[in-house]
């Protein structure tokens, strides 16, 4: 790249580890508390460990600002970390995983285990976003991502079904590239 653009990239970025903070005993079967990743006048931006295989570590991250709060539950199985990280969060950002839709792209067994072992099944989402007491819960990093082997129309239902069963009254949207969705923090409703 450095050829073709001039520079390297490489000197764009000033890269910096997230790490569990010390003395808390964290390994990938012993989570770590939330700790506080950065903070400033704008935006304050908390991490949790979540399970994701032999990844580790592996994290959830909430961001807080004004104008209200995002929680991205990154790759992880349902967990209880991301349920506390995401309390009140106007918006709960959360992959998910259709076990029906993998079986039919034909996978090796192994692959779906391994796959079904360290994501979340979409089944799960309304119940999380329940118990989170999140506003809105927008379903991404869709597996299968493959529109032919599950249509957003099967997305839909399935988010609106674990809604319902879960009794979650808040929207659930189905994540897509692009998407802009307006955030809108608790406070901003009393205003």
């Amino acid at each position: 790249m450095t050829e073709h653009i001039g520079i390297d990239p490489a000197t764009l970025l000033r890269v910096h580890d997230v790490l569990p903070p010390t003395g808390t005993g964290a390994s990938a079967t012993n989570t770590a508390p939330a700790f506080t990743v950065m903070e400033n006048d704008d935006v304050k931006v908390t991490a949790v460990l979540v399970p994701h295989g032999a990844v580790y570590p592996g994290y959830a991250y909430r961001f807080d600002t004004d104008h209200g709060s995002v929680v991205f539950s990154g790759d992880t199985t349902p967990s209880p970390n991301v349920i506390r990280l995401a309390r009140h969060a106007d918006v709960l950002v959360h992959e998910a995983l259709y076990p029906e839709g993998l079986a039919a792209l034909g996978l090796p067994q192994s692959l779906i285990d391994h796959i079904l072992a360290t994501h979340t099944d979409v089944s799960e989402l309304g119940r999380i976003a329940a118990e989170a007491g999140a506003r809105t819960l927008v379903a991404t990093h869709l597996s299968p991502g493959n529109p032919a082997a599950t249509t957003d129309a099967t997305w839909r239902r399935l988010l609106r079904d674990s809604a319902r069963r879960a009794d979650f009254g808040g929207r659930m949207v189905l994540g897509q590239d692009l998407l802009r969705l307006p955030v809108t923090g608790r406070s901003a409703d009393s205003r």
